[in-house]
């Protein structure tokens, strides 16, 4: 999926570099690299992505997207012959320690659950997993890899590198294994705040779709606050981002509007988001799938919780990722303590 030499996720922005997975680039133009035999050029296109955080705990979803020129290609149930594997890089603050493949049917749902309704509408004003966390084997050069792990047509090798040499070794194996080396800037970053990098290949013999639409990728690991992997895509070409953050609390959405990223209301003030304040039975059932039985994330099913539906439109355009001196990440706004 894309946090790929694009990042998880589409519209999503979410982060995510997307490249050739054990095969060779094509274009350094070009965000998504299929095999070296598959010609067709291939760009970003709109990425969805969706955050469940609480307690220092995240359990993040990417979709991808691509666009295809698929002019007198042979398809067969949405599958193109011959285009069978992409790949990409997804940073993430800590190792995760769940790997999920997930039914697309959750972002329609979301669609559906925080749709835009008219601020004088009929509802009235808004009220597979394996962990790999083992010591891992290091290489030579301060990169450590860590084991490999399967979700569906998922595969995901996760690496951690330090230090100077450990940036040296990281580009290597990218250039060995066939991925868009990201820009020096970027790996010296996210290698300076320890974060680690996910190798993710996708493969489907049959073929993978015309319409760009992959199947999400869940990842959990911890972090001390929300994040989404979109730095990773810079220079990687535009495309749109629509991301769903669920939380206890309430996000500060003037500082995530600095990052570009606007809520429904933000776009029109005339409208409003459905169901941005809910609880955790009330929301679709593939969502919930998502949180469910988590470790760090059972206080959500109890109480109040809040669905922000975010969209960014033209990152890598109106939305300059070289001017950022992090990544995505979301504030929220201050408890107010209840007067004795």
């Amino acid at each position: 999926m894309s946090a790929l030499r694009c990042a998880l996720a589409a519209t999503a922005a979410v982060s995510i570099l997307l490249g050739s997975y054990a095969l060779a680039p094509q274009t350094s133009q070009a965000c998504i690299h299929p095999e070296r035999e598959f010609k067709v050029p291939i760009s970003a296109d709109a990425q969805k992505g969706i955050l469940f955080f609480d307690n220092g705990r995240q359990e993040m979803v990417i979709r991808p997207g691509y666009k295809l020129d698929t002019k007198g290609m042979k398809a067969k149930d949405d599958a193109i012959a011959g285009f069978t594997t992409i790949a990409w890089l997804i940073p993430t603050p800590s190792l995760p320690d769940n790997y999920k493949e997930v039914d697309a049917k959750l972002f329609t749902e979301l669609e559906e659950f925080t749709r835009a309704e008219q601020e004088w509408g009929a509802n009235g004003i808004e009220d597979g997993q394996k962990s790999p966390r083992s010591h891992g084997k290091r290489a030579a050069g301060g990169v450590e890899f860590h084991e490999q792990v399967k979700a569906g047509d998922y595969t995901i090798q996760p690496i951690k590198a330090s230090g100077e040499l450990g940036m040296v070794e990281l580009k290597a194996w990218f250039k060995d294994n066939g991925f868009a080396e990201p820009k020096e800037s970027l790996v010296r970053w996210y290698t300076e705040n320890e974060y680690y990098w996910l190798a993710v290949k996708l493969h489907n013999p049959k073929g993978l779709p015309a319409n760009g639409h992959v199947k999400p990728l869940q990842i959990g690991f911890k972090t001390d606050k929300p994040v989404y992997p979109v730095r990773i895509n810079e220079g990687a070409g535009k495309f749109d981002l629509e991301l769903w953050v669920v939380s206890r609390k309430e996000i500060d959405t003037d500082k995530s509007e600095g990052f570009g990223l606007k809520t429904i209301e933000q776009r029109d003030p005339m409208m409003h988001q459905s169901n941005r304040e809910t609880k955790f039975a009330d929301l679709p059932a593939e969502a919930r799938k998502v949180a469910q039985d988590r470790e760090g994330l059972n206080a959500m099913k109890e109480g109040k919780l809040y669905c922000y539906r975010f969209f960014a439109t033209g990152v890598n355009d109106k939305i300059d990722l070289s001017k950022w001196m992090g990544d995505l990440s979301f504030e929220f706004k201050p408890e107010v303590k209840p007067q004795d």
